[in-house]
């Protein structure tokens, strides 16, 4: 009997090293429960990673002398359904915490019922009628598209059998992606400002009782890592995003150096590069406003804020220069000159009763757009066949796209939980589904089916009554239903229809299923790539 309780504790020992360091698989004994089952955790304030940067954000406008923009949402969509989160509160706290001294946003809250925006569009056109309400000026708006959940990329495993004893143990390595967009609208034109944008990624790796993360800034390629208070849950994470997004889309907005309050260099070459077409947009009087806004500030100039020149400003301008290495320039007010006063830590002198300024692009309101489907086979398929069309704008705008089936259910094909943004570049073709969407919509009936997309220059609130999960049966049965919800919302909008006729012997249920089958693991393997892909 001793003999056979030692073998016993030696198998469990040679399990605990094929394991290579899993947690041990000794249980507590039973009268621990009741003081294992406590709160380990006290309530604490709720405190990201970038906190800190969003008061920095705040510090940054006071020196910039930003305030008084007004701005709203009706939050950030998730298509996936899979993240429970308020992001609108969570855009709501954000924007407190970048204006509790400064004051440079002004929050509104539109919630009434469910059509915020389109009340909100509403307001505008009629805000003649009440002078004295406040009205945002821009939206916030984006999606979130959660690219995998607890997918396992790493496992280990091994068991011992025995005539006595049946030992096994597992260490499982799991990682999910979560990726928010964010953008900034007008509420007057409803067009996306651009380059008023941000795209960024959280990771998060689980791995027994350890938790890493991390975020990135696509376009600087900068890594934030992520505390284990962070990386506990999506919804959290998604937190983190949404404050970082906000740096980016009101730092691009307000036109502020908001990469300081990230940590990124001031020589960075694509900070450079932003700034430069912020430069380059300014007209001579806001150049020379702003070089006189900052020279007070520094003390070395003392003349009138009033967007001209004059020999004080041009000999302060070359104190400014010789003091700071520039090349004089006889008081022009080139680029360098402009980003080491961009850049600096001097205070931005205010200029009496001047309202913040709105922000607008030189170039003309879009025209009305329309949108074609094509296809390589005219819409015409086979059973077995698998769809791919393509779908192309007359100009910049905004695309919904519906799929019909034979049984008549609608669904959702785009935007989805893949490709969550609506925004789309003119004359550039968007494939349905998309080349990196891990999904396919393939034929197994003979029949009559159909593609509708709807189309328009300006940004369309998707009223409630078409409103469900993306690749899913919505509860409406016509076309017609979707295009009358979408007319509310933009008079000017475009509808395109792609006709499928669908021929060939019906395939077998057993047949589908196998096939369905193959379809999943090409979406796993897909997700994996793209969970690769953040990582990296």
């Amino acid at each position: 009997m001793i003999s056979r309780y030692f073998n016993i504790r030696i198998l469990i020992m040679i399990l605990g090293i094929m394991l290579g360091g899993c947690s041990s698989l000794e249980a507590p004994p039973p009268q621990k429960a009741h003081e294992l089952a406590k709160p380990k955790a006290k309530p604490t304030q709720m405190k990201t990673n970038f906190t800190k940067d969003l008061l920095c954000m705040d510090n940054l406008f006071v020196q910039m002398n930003k305030k008084g923009f007004v701005i709203t949402t009706a939050g950030i969509p998730d298509s996936t359904g899979k993240i429970s989160v308020s992001t609108k509160e969570m855009l709501h706290t954000a924007s407190s915490k970048m204006s509790t001294k400064s004051k440079a946003l002004v929050f509104i809250d539109y919630d009434s019922s469910s059509q915020d925006l389109i009340n909100l569009f509403a307001d505008m056109k009629n805000s003649g009628a009440d002078s004295q309400r406040q009205l945002p000026q821009y939206y916030i708006r984006g999606a979130i598209s959660q690219l995998d959940e607890r997918v396992i990329t790493q496992q280990k495993s091994a068991g011992i059998a025995a005539e006595f004893l049946d030992l096994g143990a597992s260490k499982d390595r799991v990682s999910s992606v979560i990726t928010v967009d964010m953008n900034v609208a007008s509420t007057i034109t409803r067009e996306i400002l651009a380059g008023v944008s941000s795209s960024n990624s959280l990771v998060v790796t689980q791995s027994g009782n350890a938790k890493e993360a991390g975020a990135k800034i696509g376009k600087v390629g900068l890594s934030f890592s992520m505390s284990a208070n962070i990386a506990e849950s999506p919804s959290a994470g998604t937190r983190a995003l949404i404050e970082l997004g906000m740096i980016e889309v009101i730092g691009k907005l307000l036109e502020v150096p908001y990469w300081k309050c990230l940590g990124i260099n001031k020589d960075d070459a694509k900070m450079k590069s932003q700034t430069k077409n912020w430069f380059d947009a300014m007209k001579d009087k806001e150049r020379i406003t702003f070089v006189q806004q900052k020279l007070t500030g520094a003390k070395m100039y003392s003349g009138p804020i009033d967007g001209k020149m004059s020999p004080k400003l041009t000999a302060a301008i070359e104190k400014f220069q010789a003091k700071n290495g520039l090349a004089v320039t006889d008081g022009e007010i080139d680029f360098d000159l402009y980003y080491a006063l961009f850049v600096s830590e001097f205070k931005t002198a205010p200029i009496p009763d001047t309202p913040p300024k709105t922000i607008v692009t030189d170039k003309p309101q879009s025209l009305p757009i329309t949108a074609t489907i094509t296809t390589d086979t005219n819409g015409k398929y086979q059973t077995g066949d698998t769809l791919t069309a393509r779908v192309k704008a007359t100009g910049d705008g905004f695309l919904f796209c519906y799929y019909k089936q034979i049984s008549g259910e609608i669904a959702r094909i785009f935007p989805n939980r893949f490709d969550p943004n609506p925004a789309i570049k003119g004359d550039t073709e968007v494939f349905l589904p998309s080349k990196s969407a891990p999904f396919k919509i393939r034929f197994f009936k003979p029949g009559n089916e159909s593609i509708t997309c709807y189309a328009s220059h300006i940004d369309m609130a998707v009223p409630e009554n078409i409103k469900g999960e993306d690749l899913a049966p919505l509860n409406i049965r016509t076309m017609d239903e979707i295009g009358a919800a979408f007319k509310k919302s933009s008079p000017q909008v475009s509808k395109a229809v792609l006709e499928i006729v669908i021929t060939g012997q019906p395939i077998p249920e057993d047949a589908q299923e196998s096939d369905q089958e193959a379809v999943q693991e090409s979406e796993q393997e897909a997700v994996q790539e793209s969970e690769q892909e953040a990582v990296q």
